[in-house]
């Protein structure tokens, strides 16, 4: 693997590619003079410092960065092709990694081929932009998507020189928070001017506005899209008026919309006769319910009081993965019975040790609700400190307070 970084022929903005040997591996997509604007949380996860010159002799661009907090402070490009950054804590001999980039399946280049869009929370994690269709449907449904999508209804300019009819004028779709295609053309439009350049464009497919950067425009095939939970750009998709004419769908969707309603109320109803008959038969059934931005820790035992949990925070799945750096090899710690010990850091600068179950353990969870409480309600000076825990989807996990010198097992046993 190789990074490098690469600008447009209009050379304004530059951004980084890693490449895989001829074969584009990762993009960071274009600098807008602060950030990233392809890179997710950026603007949380880096702490400033960070610029891109350009080389006037040699015709190319650098990024640099400085660290007056953290002297000692480095970016790396590993052997599974990602970028990596560690910063080291005065004082102590192990360095903190705190950043990796490509960082999930959706980061790594064109994961879904031609004009589709990667959103590594959804399964599967790639689908076809609003207007278009799989290339190869039959490679599409076995998950090999590198075919990618093609346009289902042809554009009016298309139109006009195919057919002769002129028919009504294209419209955009608005896609919030998307990381932008790969290889934009640049304009400096402003941003209501934007969308006027792209339409009046035959050529133009998609346009963006970004304050750094202003007026992108494509009209080649959209590659390498990602939609972001966080961060990202509107991203204007431009589509045949029909594709987004809601008129012809009133009467389809307005009788399955009705049978839905019904079904819905009536499923209601008897859930909440058949709850009134249980809570009589079984008694008070205790639960417990935490919300904090996406967890939700649902737990329907009778043996488990709602006060034991009164005092133990609740961890979010996506704020232990950036602690982790996407549960990096480089942070694991160790490995259980149970499942795998990573080493990570909150962004309060804490360190902590974050136990995260495997799913062939055979522990369901109540066993695992049982373990929290023992373990919360047990705190000595010779026993690591439990901090949280986190219980989301699928996920659960146990976080410790980190303790450098390893482990009692390490000094008794070697």
């Amino acid at each position: 693997m190789e990074a490098s970084h690469v600008a447009s022929i209009f050379q304004t903005f530059p951004e980084i590619f890693i490449w895989n040997e001829t074969r584009p591996y990762g993009r960071t997509g274009p600098w807008n003079g602060r950030i990233f604007i392809g890179v997710e949380d950026m603007s949380s996860v880096y702490l400033g410092g960070y610029k891109v010159g350009q080389d006037d002799q040699k015709g190319t661009y650098y990024f640099s960065f400085s660290f007056p907090s953290n002297p000692l402070s480095y970016f790396v490009l590993n052997s599974e092709g990602k970028v990596v950054a560690a910063y080291k804590v005065e004082g102590k001999d192990d360095w903190i990694f705190y950043f990796a980039f490509p960082r999930t399946e959706c980061d790594v280049y064109n994961k879904c081929g031609a004009n589709g869009i990667c959103n590594y929370k959804e399964k599967p994690i790639c689908s076809c932009l609003r207007g278009f269709e799989p290339k190869n449907k039959e490679e599409w449904n076995r998950g090999i998507w590198t075919a990618g999508c093609v346009r289902r209804k042809l554009l009016q300019c298309e139109r006009i020189n195919k057919t002769g009819e002129v028919g009504k004028a294209d419209e955009f779709l608005k896609m919030p928070r998307m990381k932008v295609p790969g290889f934009a053309e640049w304009s400096s439009a402003l941003e209501n001017g934007c969308r006027d350049t792209c339409l009046n464009n035959c050529s133009c497919i998609a346009f963006a506005y970004d304050d750094g950067i202003r007026c992108m425009t494509w009209t080649e095939n959209l590659t390498d899209i990602q939609k972001f939970t966080r961060d990202g750009t509107n991203l204007y998709i431009r589509l045949a008026h029909s594709e987004l004419d809601q008129k012809d769908l009133t009467v389809t969707i307005l009788v399955p919309l009705a049978v839905g309603i019904v079904t819905v109320a009536i499923c209601t109803f008897f859930s909440w006769r058949w709850m009134a008959k249980r809570k009589a038969m079984k008694g008070k059934k205790k639960m417990l319910q935490v919300e904090k931005g996406e967890r939700c820790l649902k737990e329907s035992s009778e043996n488990i009081d709602q006060a034991d949990f009164q005092d133990l925070p609740m961890f979010n799945f996506e704020e232990l993965m950036i602690a982790t750096s996407d549960f990096d090899l480089t942070n694991k710690l160790g490995r259980g019975g149970f499942g795998t010990i990573y080493r990570g850091m909150l962004n309060d600068g804490v360190e902590i040790a974050v136990k995260r179950l495997s799913n062939a353990s055979g522990q369901g969870l109540q066993e695992f609700m049982n373990e929290v409480v023992v373990i919360s309600k047990l705190q000595h000076r010779n026993l690591v400190r439990l901090l949280g825990c986190c219980i989301e989807r699928e996920e659960k996990m146990l976080i410790y307070e980190y303790m450098p010198n390893k482990s009692l097992e390490s000094f008794l046993f070697g």
